[in-house]
């Protein structure tokens, strides 16, 4: 453009990275110069992951992996469960492991009726940020509300229970 504007369109990494100088001139031949420093990153891409089909049962262990296939440092891995964020030390029973800077593990070592529901992994750069989400259905066993205790009733009469 006449006023010095590049402007570069779908910015492709191998191509478009580099230093750029602009040089501007004066009609009295003064000269000005500045340089800068483009560079392209690439979102995060999460591979998908999943607890499984089948429900797991009380006292089982589960887990998943989160892995970044695509995306530049600095890069950031976040795990929520219904909506809550979850640290590395916290009182739910789940370990998070980071193994790099593009894998954590989140392990339940004995599930209970507390675990079930959505788990999001959120990758997130400065480019922008992926997730991916797994549905943990659990199994408990069934337990009393009410114990049933034994009844006596007259030959009869009504007997409700």
């Amino acid at each position: 453009f006449p006023n010095g504007t590049l402007v570069i369109e779908n910015v492709e990494r191998m191509s478009d990275e580099a230093t750029y100088t602009c040089v501007a001139k004066n009609s009295q031949g003064y000269t000005a110069k500045g340089t800068l420093e483009v560079q392209v990153m690439v979102p995060p891409q999460i591979l998908p992951f999943e607890f499984g089909d089948e429900p797991v049962n009380a006292g089982d262990m589960a887990s998943i992996t989160c892995a970044v296939n695509k995306g530049d440092q600095p890069l950031n891995i976040t795990w929520i469960h219904d909506g809550q964020i979850l640290h590395r030390h916290n009182d739910m029973g789940i370990v998070i492991t980071s193994i790099n800077k593009k894998t954590s593990i989140l392990n339940i070592d004995s599930v209970n009726g507390i675990h079930r529901g959505t788990y999001y992994c959120v990758a997130t750069n400065p480019a922008g940020s992926s997730n991916h989400s797994a549905i943990l259905k659990v199994n408990v066993p069934p337990r009393w509300i009410l114990e049933p205790t034994d009844k006596a009733f007259a030959q009869g009469s009504d007997a409700k229970v």
